[in-house]
Protein backbone atom coordinates (compact mmCIF):
# COMPACT_ATOMS: atom_id res chain seq x y z
CA UNK A 1 0.00 0.00 0.00
CA UNK A 2 2.86 2.38 0.68
CA UNK A 3 4.51 1.43 -2.69
CA UNK A 4 1.49 2.56 -4.16
CA UNK A 5 1.34 5.91 -2.41
CA UNK A 6 5.14 6.39 -3.30
CA UNK A 7 4.75 6.11 -7.02
CA UNK A 8 1.38 8.07 -7.05
CA UNK A 9 3.60 11.04 -5.13
CA UNK A 10 6.32 10.26 -8.26
CA UNK A 11 3.93 10.44 -10.88
CA UNK A 12 2.57 13.84 -10.15
CA UNK A 13 6.03 15.17 -9.60
CA UNK A 14 6.88 13.62 -12.82
CA UNK A 15 4.05 15.59 -14.70
CA UNK A 16 4.95 18.75 -12.69
CA UNK A 17 8.38 18.83 -14.32
CA UNK A 18 6.60 18.66 -17.72
CA UNK A 19 4.56 21.27 -17.06
CA UNK A 20 7.80 23.58 -15.65
CA UNK A 21 9.23 22.59 -18.91
CA UNK A 22 6.99 23.76 -20.97
CA UNK A 23 5.71 27.36 -19.52
CA UNK A 24 8.80 28.16 -17.51
CA UNK A 25 11.89 27.82 -19.65
CA UNK A 26 15.14 28.26 -17.60
CA UNK A 27 16.79 29.76 -19.63
CA UNK A 28 17.51 33.61 -19.24
CA UNK A 29 18.55 35.05 -22.88
CA UNK A 30 15.31 33.39 -23.99
CA UNK A 31 12.66 34.94 -21.92
CA UNK A 32 14.65 38.22 -22.71
CA UNK A 33 13.68 37.37 -26.43
CA UNK A 34 10.63 36.15 -25.97
CA UNK A 35 9.52 39.62 -24.39
CA UNK A 36 9.13 41.39 -27.06
CA UNK A 37 6.54 38.67 -28.34
CA UNK A 38 3.14 39.62 -29.56
CA UNK A 39 0.76 37.12 -28.23
CA UNK A 40 -2.48 38.96 -28.68
CA UNK A 41 -4.67 38.59 -31.61
CA UNK A 42 -5.15 41.88 -33.68
CA UNK A 43 -8.23 42.18 -35.96
CA UNK A 44 -7.09 42.77 -39.83
CA UNK A 45 -9.24 44.19 -42.97
CA UNK A 46 -8.12 40.77 -44.95
CA UNK A 47 -9.37 38.05 -42.27
CA UNK A 48 -6.62 35.25 -41.33
CA UNK A 49 -7.08 32.13 -39.84
CA UNK A 50 -4.49 30.71 -37.29
CA UNK A 51 -3.14 27.56 -38.17
CA UNK A 52 -1.43 26.74 -35.43
CA UNK A 53 0.29 28.46 -32.11
CA UNK A 54 4.07 27.52 -32.66
CA UNK A 55 6.71 26.26 -30.16
CA UNK A 56 9.22 28.97 -31.43
CA UNK A 57 8.66 32.77 -32.11
CA UNK A 58 8.06 33.56 -35.91
CA UNK A 59 8.74 36.90 -37.79
CA UNK A 60 6.07 38.64 -39.65
CA UNK A 61 5.40 41.25 -40.85
CA UNK A 62 2.01 43.50 -40.46
CA UNK A 63 1.09 46.18 -43.07
CA UNK A 64 -1.11 48.53 -41.58
CA UNK A 65 -3.48 51.61 -43.81
CA UNK A 66 -4.62 54.73 -41.88
CA UNK A 67 -3.45 53.18 -38.56
CA UNK A 68 -5.87 50.05 -39.56
CA UNK A 69 -4.02 46.40 -40.07
CA UNK A 70 -4.67 45.02 -43.79
CA UNK A 71 -3.17 42.00 -42.54
CA UNK A 72 0.28 39.65 -42.32
CA UNK A 73 2.70 39.09 -44.94
CA UNK A 74 5.29 36.39 -44.63
CA UNK A 75 7.34 37.26 -48.16
CA UNK A 76 8.71 41.00 -46.87
CA UNK A 77 10.34 41.09 -51.01
CA UNK A 78 6.86 40.77 -52.38
CA UNK A 79 5.57 44.91 -52.49
CA UNK A 80 8.99 45.62 -53.40
CA UNK A 81 8.54 43.30 -56.26
CA UNK A 82 5.26 45.13 -57.78
CA UNK A 83 6.47 47.98 -57.22
CA UNK A 84 9.18 46.52 -59.83
CA UNK A 85 6.35 45.13 -62.11
CA UNK A 86 4.44 48.62 -61.67
CA UNK A 87 7.69 50.93 -62.80
CA UNK A 88 7.62 48.48 -65.90
CA UNK A 89 4.32 49.02 -66.95
CA UNK A 90 5.00 52.74 -67.04
CA UNK A 91 7.37 52.27 -69.93
CA UNK A 92 6.22 53.83 -73.04
CA UNK A 93 3.76 56.21 -71.24
CA UNK A 94 3.80 59.61 -70.32
CA UNK A 95 5.17 58.73 -66.85
CA UNK A 96 7.93 56.45 -68.05
CA UNK A 97 10.84 57.29 -65.40
CA UNK A 98 8.68 57.93 -62.70
CA UNK A 99 9.89 56.14 -59.47
CA UNK A 100 7.21 54.26 -57.54
CA UNK A 101 6.96 53.82 -53.84
CA UNK A 102 4.64 52.97 -51.14
CA UNK A 103 2.21 55.54 -50.21
CA UNK A 104 2.83 57.70 -46.59
CA UNK A 105 -0.56 55.97 -45.82
CA UNK A 106 1.21 52.63 -45.56
CA UNK A 107 3.25 51.58 -42.56
CA UNK A 108 5.30 48.61 -42.01
CA UNK A 109 5.84 46.89 -38.97
CA UNK A 110 8.01 44.23 -38.40
CA UNK A 111 7.34 41.84 -34.86
CA UNK A 112 7.53 38.48 -34.15
CA UNK A 113 4.22 36.24 -32.54
CA UNK A 114 3.56 32.56 -31.91
CA UNK A 115 0.94 32.59 -33.90
CA UNK A 116 1.13 31.11 -37.65
CA UNK A 117 -1.68 32.35 -40.03
CA UNK A 118 -2.99 31.60 -43.02
CA UNK A 119 -0.93 33.23 -46.32
CA UNK A 120 -2.59 35.98 -47.43
CA UNK A 121 0.25 37.86 -49.27
CA UNK A 122 -1.55 37.93 -52.52
CA UNK A 123 -4.75 39.53 -51.20
CA UNK A 124 -3.21 41.68 -49.14
CA UNK A 125 -0.98 43.44 -52.17
CA UNK A 126 -4.18 43.43 -54.71
CA UNK A 127 -5.80 45.37 -52.09
CA UNK A 128 -2.59 47.69 -52.17
CA UNK A 129 -2.91 47.79 -55.71
CA UNK A 130 -6.53 48.14 -56.13
CA UNK A 131 -6.43 51.12 -53.19
CA UNK A 132 -3.94 53.02 -55.43
CA UNK A 133 -1.48 52.86 -52.30
CA UNK A 134 1.70 52.37 -55.44
CA UNK A 135 2.22 55.89 -55.88
CA UNK A 136 4.92 58.33 -57.98
CA UNK A 137 6.59 61.44 -56.31
CA UNK A 138 4.34 64.29 -57.05
CA UNK A 139 2.90 67.40 -55.28
CA UNK A 140 -0.34 67.92 -54.11
CA UNK A 141 -2.22 71.20 -55.24
CA UNK A 142 -4.99 72.22 -52.76
CA UNK A 143 -6.99 75.05 -54.03
CA UNK A 144 -8.57 77.39 -51.29
CA UNK A 145 -11.24 79.38 -51.53
CA UNK A 146 -11.33 81.73 -48.34
CA UNK A 147 -10.96 78.71 -45.68
CA UNK A 148 -12.23 75.99 -47.71
CA UNK A 149 -11.12 73.45 -50.12
CA UNK A 150 -12.72 73.37 -53.56
CA UNK A 151 -10.46 70.87 -55.18
CA UNK A 152 -6.93 68.94 -54.89
CA UNK A 153 -4.81 68.08 -57.74
CA UNK A 154 -1.74 66.03 -58.07
CA UNK A 155 1.18 67.23 -60.07
CA UNK A 156 4.68 66.25 -61.15
CA UNK A 157 6.36 69.57 -59.96
CA UNK A 158 5.59 72.93 -58.12
CA UNK A 159 7.45 73.92 -61.80
CA UNK A 160 5.39 71.80 -64.63
CA UNK A 161 2.13 73.08 -62.23
CA UNK A 162 3.64 76.89 -62.47
CA UNK A 163 4.18 76.79 -66.05
CA UNK A 164 0.64 75.49 -66.84
CA UNK A 165 -0.89 78.86 -64.32
CA UNK A 166 1.77 81.05 -66.30
CA UNK A 167 0.36 80.04 -69.54
CA UNK A 168 -3.77 79.82 -68.46
CA UNK A 169 -3.09 83.26 -66.60
CA UNK A 170 -2.00 84.42 -70.22
CA UNK A 171 -5.43 84.07 -71.51
CA UNK A 172 -6.51 86.58 -69.75
CA UNK A 173 -3.16 89.38 -69.42
CA UNK A 174 -1.36 90.98 -72.15
CA UNK A 175 2.57 89.15 -71.74
CA UNK A 176 4.20 92.22 -71.78
CA UNK A 177 2.25 93.21 -68.42
CA UNK A 178 2.44 89.94 -66.99
CA UNK A 179 6.34 89.99 -67.34
CA UNK A 180 6.53 93.21 -66.10
CA UNK A 181 4.54 91.92 -63.36
CA UNK A 182 6.46 89.21 -62.72
CA UNK A 183 9.64 91.17 -62.56
CA UNK A 184 7.62 93.17 -59.35
CA UNK A 185 8.26 96.75 -61.52
CA UNK A 186 5.89 98.94 -61.44
CA UNK A 187 3.42 100.00 -64.53
CA UNK A 188 3.18 103.50 -65.28
CA UNK A 189 0.11 104.99 -65.84
CA UNK A 190 -0.99 105.97 -68.96
CA UNK A 191 -0.96 109.45 -70.14
CA UNK A 192 -2.49 109.15 -73.98
CA UNK A 193 -6.03 107.80 -74.60
CA UNK A 194 -6.79 104.02 -74.64
CA UNK A 195 -6.20 100.91 -72.17
CA UNK A 196 -3.50 98.87 -70.65
CA UNK A 197 -3.57 95.96 -68.54
CA UNK A 198 -2.35 97.30 -64.83
CA UNK A 199 -2.86 94.23 -62.58
CA UNK A 200 -3.51 90.53 -61.97
CA UNK A 201 -4.01 88.22 -59.30
CA UNK A 202 -6.10 84.91 -58.66
CA UNK A 203 -8.24 85.35 -55.71
CA UNK A 204 -8.22 81.83 -54.36
CA UNK A 205 -4.99 80.52 -52.21
CA UNK A 206 -3.17 77.56 -53.94
CA UNK A 207 -1.16 75.30 -51.30
CA UNK A 208 2.05 72.81 -52.88
CA UNK A 209 2.76 70.15 -50.83
CA UNK A 210 5.34 67.57 -51.36
CA UNK A 211 3.65 63.71 -51.48
CA UNK A 212 2.97 60.55 -53.16
CA UNK A 213 -0.12 60.18 -56.26
CA UNK A 214 -1.41 56.82 -58.17
CA UNK A 215 -0.67 57.14 -61.78
CA UNK A 216 -4.60 57.29 -62.00
CA UNK A 217 -5.14 60.75 -60.39
CA UNK A 218 -1.89 62.52 -61.09
CA UNK A 219 -2.15 65.13 -64.01
CA UNK A 220 0.41 63.10 -66.45
CA UNK A 221 1.90 66.52 -68.40
CA UNK A 222 1.44 70.50 -68.36
CA UNK A 223 -1.04 70.45 -71.02
CA UNK A 224 -3.35 67.93 -68.70
CA UNK A 225 -2.78 71.08 -66.02
CA UNK A 226 -3.60 73.34 -68.22
CA UNK A 227 -6.75 71.81 -69.59
CA UNK A 228 -7.62 71.48 -65.95
CA UNK A 229 -7.12 75.02 -65.03
CA UNK A 230 -9.49 75.86 -68.25
CA UNK A 231 -12.26 73.61 -67.88
CA UNK A 232 -11.87 71.81 -64.15
CA UNK A 233 -12.36 68.41 -64.21
CA UNK A 234 -14.70 67.09 -66.67
CA UNK A 235 -15.52 68.59 -69.76
CA UNK A 236 -16.59 67.93 -73.72
CA UNK A 237 -14.67 70.38 -75.73
CA UNK A 238 -16.93 72.29 -78.31
CA UNK A 239 -15.79 72.94 -82.06
CA UNK A 240 -16.50 76.07 -84.69
CA UNK A 241 -15.92 75.21 -88.44
CA UNK A 242 -14.36 78.26 -90.11
CA UNK A 243 -16.01 79.64 -92.76
CA UNK A 244 -15.20 82.65 -95.18
CA UNK A 245 -14.05 85.78 -94.64
CA UNK A 246 -13.57 84.35 -90.59
CA UNK A 247 -11.13 85.77 -88.55
CA UNK A 248 -9.78 85.02 -85.15
CA UNK A 249 -10.90 88.20 -83.79
CA UNK A 250 -14.40 87.61 -85.40
CA UNK A 251 -14.72 83.68 -84.01
CA UNK A 252 -13.71 84.72 -81.01
CA UNK A 253 -16.68 87.03 -80.91
CA UNK A 254 -18.92 84.95 -81.94
CA UNK A 255 -18.48 82.59 -79.45
CA UNK A 256 -18.03 84.67 -76.31
CA UNK A 257 -14.13 84.19 -76.07
CA UNK A 258 -10.94 86.49 -75.78
CA UNK A 259 -8.61 86.29 -78.86
CA UNK A 260 -6.35 85.38 -76.35
CA UNK A 261 -8.01 82.55 -75.51
CA UNK A 262 -8.76 81.32 -78.75
CA UNK A 263 -4.95 81.39 -79.37
CA UNK A 264 -4.48 79.45 -76.07
CA UNK A 265 -6.63 76.68 -76.41
CA UNK A 266 -5.81 76.04 -80.72
CA UNK A 267 -2.31 75.14 -80.68
CA UNK A 268 -2.20 75.66 -84.71
CA UNK A 269 -2.89 79.18 -83.85
CA UNK A 270 -0.06 81.28 -83.92
CA UNK A 271 -0.70 85.21 -83.76
CA UNK A 272 -4.25 87.21 -83.82
CA UNK A 273 -3.55 87.81 -87.72
CA UNK A 274 -3.18 84.49 -89.16
CA UNK A 275 -5.27 83.79 -91.71
CA UNK A 276 -8.00 81.18 -91.51
CA UNK A 277 -8.70 78.76 -93.70
CA UNK A 278 -12.64 77.28 -94.81
CA UNK A 279 -13.40 74.27 -93.07
CA UNK A 280 -10.95 74.77 -90.42
CA UNK A 281 -11.94 73.52 -86.87
CA UNK A 282 -11.34 75.75 -84.02
CA UNK A 283 -11.84 74.78 -80.57
CA UNK A 284 -14.25 77.20 -78.85
CA UNK A 285 -15.19 75.43 -75.84
CA UNK A 286 -16.26 78.67 -72.63
CA UNK A 287 -13.90 78.48 -70.05
CA UNK A 288 -15.37 76.90 -67.12
CA UNK A 289 -11.89 77.21 -64.83
CA UNK A 290 -11.99 76.31 -61.18
CA UNK A 291 -9.37 79.22 -60.25
CA UNK A 292 -10.87 82.85 -60.74
CA UNK A 293 -8.06 85.10 -62.43
CA UNK A 294 -8.73 88.68 -62.21
CA UNK A 295 -7.10 91.59 -64.49
CA UNK A 296 -7.36 95.22 -63.32
CA UNK A 297 -7.25 97.26 -66.72
CA UNK A 298 -6.54 101.12 -66.91
CA UNK A 299 -8.09 102.97 -68.93
CA UNK A 300 -7.51 106.79 -70.31
CA UNK A 301 -10.87 108.34 -72.14
CA UNK A 302 -11.84 111.58 -73.21
CA UNK A 303 -15.45 112.53 -72.15
CA UNK A 304 -17.34 114.84 -73.77
CA UNK A 305 -18.96 117.14 -71.44
CA UNK A 306 -22.30 119.14 -72.07
CA UNK A 307 -23.15 123.16 -71.33
CA UNK A 308 -26.94 123.29 -69.41
CA UNK A 309 -29.53 124.76 -71.07
CA UNK A 310 -28.53 128.12 -72.78
CA UNK A 311 -29.66 131.26 -71.38
CA UNK A 312 -32.40 133.45 -73.47
CA UNK A 313 -33.05 137.46 -72.44
CA UNK A 314 -35.64 139.19 -74.25
CA UNK A 315 -34.50 142.26 -75.79
CA UNK A 316 -36.99 144.40 -77.13
CA UNK A 317 -35.42 146.43 -79.53
CA UNK A 318 -34.83 143.44 -81.74
CA UNK A 319 -37.30 142.84 -84.42
CA UNK A 320 -40.49 140.90 -84.03
CA UNK A 321 -39.65 137.51 -83.72
CA UNK A 322 -35.75 137.63 -84.32
CA UNK A 323 -33.47 135.48 -82.16
CA UNK A 324 -29.72 137.09 -81.85
CA UNK A 325 -26.80 134.37 -80.69
CA UNK A 326 -24.34 136.33 -78.67
CA UNK A 327 -22.61 132.94 -76.99
CA UNK A 328 -22.64 129.99 -79.37
CA UNK A 329 -23.13 126.62 -76.90
CA UNK A 330 -20.17 124.44 -77.33
CA UNK A 331 -18.96 121.27 -75.68
CA UNK A 332 -16.34 120.71 -73.54
CA UNK A 333 -13.91 117.57 -72.35
CA UNK A 334 -12.86 115.48 -69.52
CA UNK A 335 -9.71 113.20 -69.52
CA UNK A 336 -10.92 110.52 -67.03
CA UNK A 337 -9.25 107.49 -65.98
CA UNK A 338 -10.73 104.14 -65.10
CA UNK A 339 -9.61 100.87 -63.66
CA UNK A 340 -12.20 98.03 -65.23
CA UNK A 341 -12.11 94.52 -63.63
CA UNK A 342 -12.06 91.53 -65.58
CA UNK A 343 -12.94 88.56 -63.94
CA UNK A 344 -12.03 85.36 -66.36
CA UNK A 345 -11.75 87.47 -69.35
CA UNK A 346 -15.53 89.02 -68.09
CA UNK A 347 -15.74 92.60 -67.21
CA UNK A 348 -17.78 92.51 -64.43
CA UNK A 349 -17.26 96.20 -62.86
CA UNK A 350 -14.85 99.47 -62.88
CA UNK A 351 -14.35 102.20 -60.90
CA UNK A 352 -13.31 105.65 -61.90
CA UNK A 353 -9.77 106.56 -60.27
CA UNK A 354 -9.95 110.18 -61.56
CA UNK A 355 -11.11 113.17 -63.66
CA UNK A 356 -9.27 116.16 -64.99
CA UNK A 357 -11.31 119.03 -66.69
CA UNK A 358 -9.56 120.05 -70.43
CA UNK A 359 -11.82 122.31 -71.31
CA UNK A 360 -15.57 123.73 -69.68
CA UNK A 361 -18.36 123.80 -71.59
CA UNK A 362 -20.00 126.80 -72.85
CA UNK A 363 -23.81 128.05 -72.24
CA UNK A 364 -25.03 129.64 -75.09
CA UNK A 365 -26.42 133.41 -74.45
CA UNK A 366 -29.37 134.13 -77.08
CA UNK A 367 -31.35 137.37 -77.39
CA UNK A 368 -35.08 137.23 -78.78
CA UNK A 369 -38.19 139.32 -79.16
CA UNK A 370 -41.13 136.75 -79.32
CA UNK A 371 -43.90 136.47 -77.13
CA UNK A 372 -43.87 132.46 -76.93
CA UNK A 373 -40.45 131.78 -77.27
CA UNK A 374 -39.47 127.75 -76.37
CA UNK A 375 -35.79 126.15 -77.35
CA UNK A 376 -37.68 123.59 -80.39
CA UNK A 377 -33.83 122.41 -80.93
CA UNK A 378 -33.47 118.75 -80.87
CA UNK A 379 -30.90 117.37 -78.50
CA UNK A 380 -29.87 113.79 -78.65
CA UNK A 381 -27.62 111.38 -76.29
CA UNK A 382 -26.64 108.03 -76.66
CA UNK A 383 -29.09 105.48 -75.99
CA UNK A 384 -27.01 103.38 -73.65
CA UNK A 385 -25.20 103.82 -70.42
CA UNK A 386 -21.12 102.80 -70.45
CA UNK A 387 -21.78 102.99 -74.33
CA UNK A 388 -19.30 101.12 -76.36
CA UNK A 389 -19.85 101.02 -80.36
CA UNK A 390 -19.26 97.57 -81.80
CA UNK A 391 -20.21 98.04 -85.33
CA UNK A 392 -20.81 101.11 -86.60
CA UNK A 393 -22.60 102.53 -90.06
CA UNK A 394 -21.95 100.00 -92.70
CA UNK A 395 -19.31 97.84 -90.79
CA UNK A 396 -20.28 95.01 -93.34
CA UNK A 397 -22.93 95.67 -96.25
CA UNK A 398 -25.76 96.87 -95.97
CA UNK A 399 -25.58 97.50 -91.86
CA UNK A 400 -27.39 100.94 -92.18
CA UNK A 401 -27.32 101.66 -88.45
CA UNK A 402 -25.22 101.82 -85.85
CA UNK A 403 -24.44 98.81 -83.21
CA UNK A 404 -24.04 99.74 -79.16
CA UNK A 405 -23.41 97.51 -76.45
CA UNK A 406 -23.37 98.42 -72.88
CA UNK A 407 -19.82 98.16 -71.17
CA UNK A 408 -20.65 96.37 -68.05
CA UNK A 409 -24.22 94.92 -68.54
CA UNK A 410 -24.73 92.95 -71.58
CA UNK A 411 -28.67 93.13 -70.84
CA UNK A 412 -28.54 97.00 -69.82
CA UNK A 413 -31.20 99.20 -70.50
CA UNK A 414 -31.87 101.39 -73.80
CA UNK A 415 -32.75 104.98 -73.58
CA UNK A 416 -34.84 107.35 -75.41
CA UNK A 417 -32.00 109.08 -77.43
CA UNK A 418 -34.67 112.18 -77.66
CA UNK A 419 -37.76 113.09 -76.81
CA UNK A 420 -40.16 111.53 -79.17
CA UNK A 421 -43.54 109.69 -79.11
CA UNK A 422 -43.57 105.76 -80.08
CA UNK A 423 -45.73 104.96 -83.62
CA UNK A 424 -44.55 101.76 -83.92
CA UNK A 425 -43.32 98.41 -82.04
CA UNK A 426 -43.65 94.68 -82.68
CA UNK A 427 -41.80 91.59 -83.91
CA UNK A 428 -40.04 90.73 -86.74
CA UNK A 429 -37.85 87.53 -87.62
CA UNK A 430 -34.60 89.92 -88.47
CA UNK A 431 -34.69 92.88 -85.95
CA UNK A 432 -36.52 91.13 -82.76
CA UNK A 433 -38.81 93.58 -80.91
CA UNK A 434 -38.14 96.83 -81.98
CA UNK A 435 -39.72 100.19 -81.51
CA UNK A 436 -40.13 103.63 -83.99
CA UNK A 437 -39.91 106.74 -82.35
CA UNK A 438 -40.94 109.72 -84.10
CA UNK A 439 -38.31 112.54 -82.45
CA UNK A 440 -39.76 115.30 -84.52
CA UNK A 441 -38.66 118.00 -87.61
CA UNK A 442 -38.16 114.52 -89.68
CA UNK A 443 -36.57 112.25 -87.64
CA UNK A 444 -37.20 109.17 -86.69
CA UNK A 445 -35.48 106.45 -84.82
CA UNK A 446 -35.42 102.70 -85.17
CA UNK A 447 -34.35 100.65 -81.60
CA UNK A 448 -33.86 96.95 -82.81
CA UNK A 449 -32.93 93.72 -80.83
CA UNK A 450 -34.63 94.19 -77.69
CA UNK A 451 -34.94 91.57 -75.32
CA UNK A 452 -38.75 91.99 -74.82
CA UNK A 453 -41.69 93.91 -76.31
CA UNK A 454 -41.05 97.09 -74.23
CA UNK A 455 -41.88 99.09 -71.48
CA UNK A 456 -43.94 101.70 -73.63
CA UNK A 457 -47.20 101.88 -75.84
CA UNK A 458 -47.27 102.90 -79.14
CA UNK A 459 -48.63 107.14 -78.70
CA UNK A 460 -46.48 106.78 -75.54
CA UNK A 461 -44.44 110.03 -75.36
CA UNK A 462 -40.70 109.48 -74.05
CA UNK A 463 -38.25 111.53 -72.76
CA UNK A 464 -34.86 111.75 -73.43
CA UNK A 465 -32.61 109.69 -71.33
CA UNK A 466 -36.31 107.56 -70.48
CA UNK A 467 -35.06 103.96 -70.30
CA UNK A 468 -37.50 102.21 -72.49
CA UNK A 469 -36.48 98.32 -72.98
CA UNK A 470 -33.37 96.30 -72.34
CA UNK A 471 -30.44 95.29 -74.88
CA UNK A 472 -31.58 92.14 -76.04
CA UNK A 473 -30.43 89.53 -78.47
CA UNK A 474 -33.60 88.62 -80.42
CA UNK A 475 -34.05 88.55 -84.55
CA UNK A 476 -31.04 88.01 -86.58
CA UNK A 477 -28.71 88.73 -83.88
CA UNK A 478 -24.69 87.34 -82.86
CA UNK A 479 -25.20 88.46 -79.31
CA UNK A 480 -26.47 91.32 -77.12
CA UNK A 481 -26.50 94.73 -78.76
CA UNK A 482 -28.87 97.52 -79.80
CA UNK A 483 -29.06 98.24 -83.31
CA UNK A 484 -30.07 101.84 -83.76
CA UNK A 485 -31.00 103.51 -86.94
CA UNK A 486 -32.05 106.87 -87.93
CA UNK A 487 -34.79 108.12 -90.61
CA UNK A 488 -34.44 111.98 -91.75
CA UNK A 489 -36.92 112.60 -94.10
CA UNK A 490 -37.64 108.48 -94.35
CA UNK A 491 -33.69 108.44 -95.27
CA UNK A 492 -31.55 106.19 -93.50
CA UNK A 493 -28.61 107.91 -92.62
CA UNK A 494 -25.24 107.20 -90.16
CA UNK A 495 -26.52 107.08 -86.71
CA UNK A 496 -23.70 108.96 -85.80
CA UNK A 497 -24.13 112.26 -88.02
CA UNK A 498 -27.18 112.85 -85.12
CA UNK A 499 -25.65 111.10 -82.16
CA UNK A 500 -22.96 112.35 -79.87
CA UNK A 501 -20.74 109.10 -80.92
CA UNK A 502 -17.94 110.96 -79.94
CA UNK A 503 -18.44 110.08 -76.42
CA UNK A 504 -18.48 106.29 -76.80
CA UNK A 505 -15.80 104.00 -77.17
CA UNK A 506 -15.18 101.43 -80.04
CA UNK A 507 -14.45 97.99 -80.10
Amino acid sequence: MRRKKELIVVLISLILSIVIVMFFPSNIGKQALISNINLSEEKSHIAQKIEYVSLEPIDVTKVYHKGNLIGIIYDSDIIQEAIDMEEAKLAGTKFEGYEIDISSEIYILKEKSFWKYENKDQEILSYIIDNNLLVVQAVRIDIFREETIVDTIYVKSVEEFSSALRRFALCFIDEKAYVTLENHEKILDLTTYGSQDKNIYIEETIKATPTGASTKELFADEEAIFMYLCYGREYELEYYTVVEYDTISGVASKTGLLAKQLLAINDDLDNINQALVVGQQLVVTYFTSPITVVVEQQRLVKEVTYPTESNYTFDMTLRRNEVVEDVAPATGYNDATYTDIYVNGILTSYRQDSVVVRVEPIIGQYRYNMQDYSDRGIFFSLPVRNPVITCDFYCYANHHGCDFIDRYNRYGDILAAADGTIIKKGYESSMGYYYYINHGNGIVARYLHMRTPGYCEIGELVLRGQVIGQIGNTGRSSGPHLDIGIYIDGTLIDPCWVLPCEQASYW
